[in-house]
């Protein structure tokens, strides 16, 4: 509780001692982000060899090398005094940044809460040392060493924050390691208490630095290396296979001109391009880097510059999201042709593979016995279910090109074709059979009710009206109430949904207008279709299965394959016969 001595204090201008130590704050909060400053600094000089030493966790001692350009005497005595920068000159430079530091407050922030001391030199000629506040000649061959000692030695309020040394050494491996990441053509050297952890030679790629900076289980076939481009921009992905598998998001970063920024809507598109790969609950492995036009993006909005304004956020979020399912999708396809043909690999052309507006999948058209329909579902409580109200197509009089075995799992359908066993997935299959009905049929039906859909802001609204052409196209009509509020009145005549449903799928930032249709779609078909643990009766079973080899691609709507194949050689591996 405030007393009222407090309440009745006068307004007073605080001693600068104090005011800058508060505003080191904002910045300097523990070890690692000195580290990350100056890190900062090092790669902005240009230097081609940076070294990190720590001790006590960062606590008693940081020392950052470098072999860049280095500071004049005149540089170096005003380095350190608030909002000193060489980065930027007027308030239009904010607009375009093409460094990693800008603000000014990195070296006067660490002063103001520590023992600081700058060595430093221009081309190896008349070198200078800052320390105690002084300037004095010294001798180095080139670059620059910034030494800090005593962190939060004076500053006891801050200090009795900072965790245990082997905590804070970890963090500040962590900072070294995403730095190390987005500077692949840097050597980066990191030691502790005297001790060499980690040194990283230069590399030719994006993919060998990664896996040598963060040493992954797997082997490095299971990773690769894909990209993308936009509108003033461009990006690469490291994704492991849909074998890398994460319980967690640690393996899942974003950086955005070199530096790692917290943007949930580029996380999302990372895992959204990854749908339907990945068990519930795990997580890929997907490492984004994007090279933007700096007057697109504003780094200005956090003391650390954590975060990151896009002023084109939509297409940035579909062009990554697009690639990724992309790379996935053909990744799906190779590996179930290896299971088939007992040969192949994969070998991902590492381009950009969006496509024009409005396009359905070029998918080969489906066949005449694919013209039934399963849209009224199954249910599991009877123990031999048929598809109640749909016709089941005839199924040919002549012998079916495989034998089917039966239902396993309540999740599987077993047949036996061309000397191999086929496991079906029976969601995957009718889901993706549904999925072409609704792309094959025409016309709309009006609702009695429009649904209503709320944006949140202007930009929500720019990309719903971006969005509004295909959907037309498609049988979902629009119209623009003003003030935020759209009206649907009418949907595609095959399509089931609520307006709940619709408004998640319309007002996604990460679903494109290219893509968005399909989207909606293959949801519907998702929620339609069959699910684990509906019991078939044989004949439903077999017409499934038959419809299922008859589809263009077997894949579902989300990428994953709709049936695993084992031949005779694999069973006979895994039963060690020979």
């Amino acid at each position: 509780m405030v007393n009222d001595e407090l309440r009745l204090r006068p307004v007073l201008v605080l001693p600068n001692d104090v005011a800058r130590k508060i505003a080191a704050g904002e910045v300097i909060d523990r070890p690692s982000a000195v580290v990350r400053e100056l890190l900062d600094n090092a790669i902005d000089a240009g230097a081609t060899k940076i070294t990190v030493e720590i001790s006590g966790g960062g606590v008693d001692n940081i020392r950052v090398a470098d072999n860049g350009c280095g500071m004049t005497e005149e540089d170096l005595t005003l380095c350190a005094h608030a909002h000193t920068t060489s980065k930027i000159r007027e308030e239009d430079d904010l607009l375009s940044l093409a460094t990693l530091g800008f603000r000014g407050e990195a070296l006067s922030s660490i002063d103001a809460v520590s023992r600081l001391e700058i060595t430093t030199t221009r081309n190896g000629h008349d070198a200078w040392k800052l320390s105690l506040g002084k300037v004095l000649p010294s001798r180095l061959a080139g670059g620059t060493i910034v030494s800090i000692d005593g962190l939060f030695d004076n500053f006891p309020a801050r200090k009795q924050f900072i965790k245990r040394a082997s905590a804070e050494t970890l963090l500040c491996r962590q900072i070294f390691t995403e730095k190390a990441l987005a500077w692949p053509a840097i050597e980066f050297r990191f030691s502790v208490d005297g001790n060499s952890k980690k040194i990283l030679l230069p590399a030719d790629t994006l993919l060998e630095r990664s896996i040598a900076a963060l040493e992954p289980k797997e082997s490095d076939g299971f990773f690769h290396e894909i990209s993308g481009a936009g509108t003033g921009f461009t990006f690469s992905v490291i994704l492991g296979s849909p074998d890398v598998i994460r319980s967690d998001r640690k393996n899942l970063m974003v950086f955005v001109n070199g530096r790692r920024i917290m943007e949930y809507a580029l996380l999302q598109a990372i895992e959204y391009g990854t749908e339907g790969h990945f068990p519930n609950g795990a997580h890929p492995f997907g490492i984004l880097f994007i090279t933007i036009d700096p007057s697109l993006v504003d780094f200005n909005i956090h003391p650390a510059k954590r975060e990151a304004r896009f002023r084109e956020a939509g297409g940035l979020h579909h062009a990554v999201s697009s690639v990724i399912r992309d790379f996935y999708r053909r990744y799906t396809f190779a590996e179930m042709h290896r299971g088939e043909s007992g040969q192949g690999g994969f070998d991902y052309p590492h381009k950009d593979r969006i496509g024009p507006a409005f396009q359905r999948p070029s998918y080969p058209e489906m066949t005449a016995y694919g013209a039934a329909s399963y849209t009224q579902g199954l249910s599991s409580r009877d123990p031999d279910v048929t598809i109640n109200g749909a016709p089941r197509a005839a199924i040919p009089d002549a012998p079916l090109p495989f034998r089917f075995l039966g239902q396993v799992l309540g999740t599987f359908l077993a047949v036996e074709k061309n000397g191999a066993l086929f496991l079906i997935d029976q969601h995957a299959a009718h889901e993706r059979i549904l999925y072409d009905e609704l792309w094959s049929s025409s016309g709309a039906q009006e609702l009695l009710i429009p649904y209503r859909i709320e944006t949140s802001d202007a930009e929500e609204n720019r990309q719903l009206e971006e969005k509004r052409e295909n959907l037309m196209k498609a049988g979902f009509s629009l119209e623009d109430e003003g003030d935020g509020i759209w009206l649907v009145t009418s949907v595609p005549a095959r399509w089931k949904g609520t307006q709940k449903d619709l408004a998640e799928e319309l007002l996604d930032p990460s679903i494109g207008a290219e893509r968005l249709v399909s989207h909606i779609y293959a949801s519907a078909a998702c929620r339609a279709a069959c699910r684990d643990g509906d019991i078939l009766d044989q004949e439903t079973a077999k017409d499934l299965a038959f419809r299922a080899f008859a589809l263009g691609e077997p894949v579902c709507p989300h990428g994953r394959p709709i049936w695993i194949v084992l031949d005779r050689d694999e069973l006979f591996r895994r039963i060690k016969r020979t």
